[in-house]
């Protein structure tokens, strides 16, 4: 299941905000992540994993919208890491509509 929640709002988008998202987010470790942050959790809203790219145990940063093949294939590892049970077919449509997307 997929949640939006809404942060970082600025002027009369402030409304949008979700009460507790600001706290949420830096609870899933995305204070300094940018937008768009995202994070798997378990049933309970534990992090499993989020969107902050990792290199030998290091915090590179935020991935946001993955769009190069580098993005795609860390946000893959993301993705496998949330979803053990991903079929290699289902992660390779993941992953090739990723990679060949029209972002114009």
């Amino acid at each position: 299941m997929i949640v939006h929640i809404d942060v970082q709002e600025r002027g009369e988008k402030t409304a949008l905000m979700n009460p507790g998202g600001e706290e949420y987010m830096i609870a899933l470790k995305g204070e300094r992540a940018g937008l768009p942050f995202y994070a798997f959790v378990d049933i309970k809203g534990k992090m499993i994993v989020n969107a902050m790219q990792m290199k030998r145990g290091e915090t590179m940063g935020n991935i946001g919208h993955p769009v190069s093949p580098e993005e795609v294939t860390n946000f893959m590892k993301i993705v496998k890491k949330a979803a053990p049970k991903i079929s290699d077919a289902d992660a390779k449509k993941l992953s090739d509509w990723l990679l060949n997307q029209d972002i114009g």
